[in-house]
């Protein structure tokens, strides 16, 4: 009877040792996590960090729209990614980072990264659309357009279609009508490509539309009209590729009427240009031929033939008997 005092003093202080022991742990574990979190933050150097995990709200719109209206895609991509993690079916938030998706990948040259930027703008456009509420709509039709067209040939069907609905919605912008003619010129749509060219026209005459229109045109059996803004591109053109393919279907209509001497001056003038043309020694060659001197004929072959090791087509002819 005399022990049990001891014993229950020798419970009270091992119960005293545990409970010290476990305190200490719990310090130590505390010490141990804010530590790492101090070197996570000084690693990573990103302050957001903090941000993220201090707010549940979405990004506020009118910094959204500053941001664009900078055309600051990165960030708007970003801060509409954020928003839709609150509110994931946001017609406004859905609607900016399509956008922004867009416009980010039709910087980047052609590969993986700017195809799946316009796939992210495609999903995401077209949820906008389907989801109630505050967003750009016209404009999402039209930037929608324009992603299936970046999209290629496939897509050309779906790309009309939404840019046909952008106009019909009260947006346009000064491309739509030549967006629009292309997608026509390859679905096959004759007379509604030759109309939207001539509202691309009236908006813009830039170098590349001018060549645009003329090719269709010439395809459309309307060689004047060609010739005429082909003239146009030449006389006042900046861009000298586009100069350079002008004078190739140039001198394509004046070999079709008979006139080769015209035809040889501007397959000239490309090569005055460019020298290194091998298109045009081969097209020199087939005047040449025309005109029944085959050794000039094949002489320009043989040009093209040392610019141009694979130019198919002057081989092919090398190996004609004349």
């Amino acid at each position: 009877m005399k022990s049990y005092p001891r014993n229950k003093e020798i419970r009270n202080g091992s119960y005293l040792v545990r409970r010290r022991r476990k305190r200490f742990l719990l310090i130590l574990a505390l010490v141990i996590s804010v530590t790492l979190f101090t070197v996570l933050v000084v690693r990573t150097g990103k302050s957001e960090l903090f941000t993220k995990m201090n707010t549940s709200h979405e990004v506020p719109r009118q910094k959204i729209i500053l941001d664009w209206e900078a055309k600051k895609w990165n960030d708007v991509r970003a801060e509409a990614n954020f928003s839709l993690t609150v509110k994931p079916l946001d017609a406004f938030y859905l609607s900016f980072r399509g956008l922004s998706a867009y416009y980010k990948g039709m910087d980047l040259p052609e590969g993986e990264e700017r195809t799946g930027l316009l796939d992210e703008a495609v999903i995401s456009l077209r949820k906008a659309i389907t989801t109630k509420g505050e967003m750009p709509k016209a404009q999402v039709e039209y930037v929608l357009g324009k992603a299936y067209f970046a999209k290629g040939d496939s897509y050309f069907d779906e790309a009309v279609k939404y840019m046909e609905l952008s106009i019909a919605s009260g947006y346009f912008g000064v491309d739509s009508w030549e967006y629009l003619a292309l997608a026509y010129v390859s679905l096959g749509y004759k007379a509604k490509a030759v109309k939207s060219f001539e509202v691309a026209l009236s908006w813009s005459r830039t170098d590349l539309l001018l060549l645009s229109a003329a090719k269709a045109y010439l395809d459309f059996g309307q060689p004047i009209k060609a010739e005429s803004l082909l003239l146009e591109l030449l006389a006042s053109g900046k861009d000298d590729l586009a100069k350079e393919n002008g004078r190739f279907i140039m001198g394509d209509i004046s070999k079709s009427r008979g006139n080769l001497s015209k035809a040889e001056e501007q397959y000239s003038l490309i090569l005055a240009k460019n020298p290194s043309s091998s298109e045009a020694h081969y097209r020199i060659g087939i005047i040449y031929q025309i005109m029944g001197d085959s050794i000039k004929a094949r002489a320009e072959w043989r040009k093209a033939v040392a610019l141009d090791p694979m130019h198919v087509a002057s081989r092919q002819k090398l190996a004609e008997k004349l």
